[in-house]
């Protein structure tokens, strides 16, 4: 049996993709990827200062590297950035007055589930600007998550949506990596080092 390599995976994605933009002719503004991240309430620092040979070295944290939310975040092939979708690991929602433009679910485990993915197709997929004007639309997601089933990919198909799903191990090809969690974690870092060492 011949399995495809690497790069063949990679020109059948980006010709599936193609072949779906230039069929549909998408407006750029109703093209988007969206993926979920986890976020640590404690991000220790991977660079430390110490004389060479040190056999052990005392790293500051909060105490809490093992709590950590969901945040699923999705841009538009224009740019812009949909509202973040935050997941709490709790069963109820917080009685605190939460910040303005993001989106707060609850879930026991903190992860993205069906039903919660349906609520992010509702509430920040189908609510983005231009979405009642322009019908046609395409949505590219990560392969290999436990949400994304047949019956939730006849969901996303009913909200005139065509769905692209990124190869398993093509990595190269997944933005949110590199222009979404990256910079959300990088700007979140000096928060976290401001509670641990303040200044």
């Amino acid at each position: 049996m011949y399995l495809p390599t690497s790069a063949e995976k990679v020109i059948a994605f980006q010709q599936y993709v193609i072949g779906l933009h230039k069929g549909h002719d998408y407006l750029l503004s109703q093209m988007g990827s969206a993926d979920e991240t986890p976020v640590s309430f404690d991000e220790p620092s991977n660079n430390v200062i110490e004389e060479i040979g040190t056999k052990s070295v005392i790293i500051k944290t909060l105490g809490n590297e093992k709590m950590c939310i969901t945040v699923m975040l999705a841009v538009l092939a224009d740019g812009i950035k949909l509202p973040p979708y935050v997941i709490l690991k709790r069963k109820t929602m917080l009685k605190d007055q939460l910040p303005t433009g993001i989106i707060v679910r609850c879930q026991n485990q903190g992860w993205m589930s069906t039903d919660l993915m349906k609520d992010w197709l509702n509430i920040v997929w189908n609510s983005r600007p231009g979405v009642l004007v322009h019908k046609r639309r395409m949505l590219v997601l990560r392969t290999l998550r436990g949400y994304l089933t047949p019956a939730m990919k006849n969901i996303i198909g009913a909200k005139n949506t065509a769905l692209a799903v990124v190869p398993v191990g093509m990595s190269q090809l997944w933005v949110p990596d590199v222009a979404e969690s990256k910079p959300v974690k990088e700007c979140l870092s000096p928060s976290w080092l401001w509670h641990v060492i303040p200044l």
